[in-house]
């Protein structure tokens, strides 16, 4: 069993400024029809260090429903044109969005991409009816993690503890995934 420490976080200030300006050569744009294969690549490609499993876990059909619903927006950043990361935000819940999946390849981490992408993100979720964006992140995520959404304002709101079958052990990652982690890391 694999144990990890989620930190739930939400955002109720409204954007102030405007829209930052894309640094050159850089995108981020919703991507209206990502394909499965596009999707499950981008996340292992984002994801596999952190070991975010869940989404790769998803049978066609399933995976297929989440991305064909109106609530599920992906957003990819580009640089120069390649992949450099990419947000799921879920506004199912249309007072307060939820950012399930946010992060950007290994090469385009400390670059400041990531500041650009959330405050893209949240002008493009500060809907009218919007009073609150969320999000959760863990102990197994980048360890920048936390305080980065702290700095973008968001404010924690509670932990929980978790545990499963450690996805490299199971197969469902390979075993040379996230090497900083104990593989059955119990806490």
């Amino acid at each position: 069993m694999l144990s990890w420490r989620i930190t739930y976080m939400e955002r109720t200030a409204v954007p102030e400024n405007g829209t930052p300006p894309a640094p050159a050569g850089v995108t981020f744009a919703l991507e209206a029809n990502i394909g499965l294969d596009a999707y499950r690549q981008l996340h292992r490609e984002v994801g596999e260090e952190w070991l975010w499993w869940e989404r790769i876990c998803f049978d066609d059909a399933a995976l297929r429903a989440l991305l064909s619903d109106p609530a599920t927006e992906i957003f990819i950043l580009r640089a120069d044109e390649r992949w450099a990361g990419f947000v799921e935000l879920d506004s199912s819940d249309t007072k307060a969005p939820a950012i399930r999946y946010f992060g950007l390849l290994p090469e385009f981490i400390g670059q400041r991409l990531g500041s650009y992408m959330m405050e893209s993100l949240l002008h493009q979720a500060w809907r009218p009816v919007v009073r609150r964006v969320t999000l959760d992140t863990c102990d197994l995520d980048h360890p920048a993690a936390v305080p980065f959404y702290r700095r973008q304002g968001f404010k924690e709101t509670h932990i929980e503890v978790r545990s499963a079958e450690d996805p490299r052990v199971t197969g469902i990652l390979p075993m040379t995934a996230a090497p900083h982690i104990p593989l059955n890391r119990q806490l």
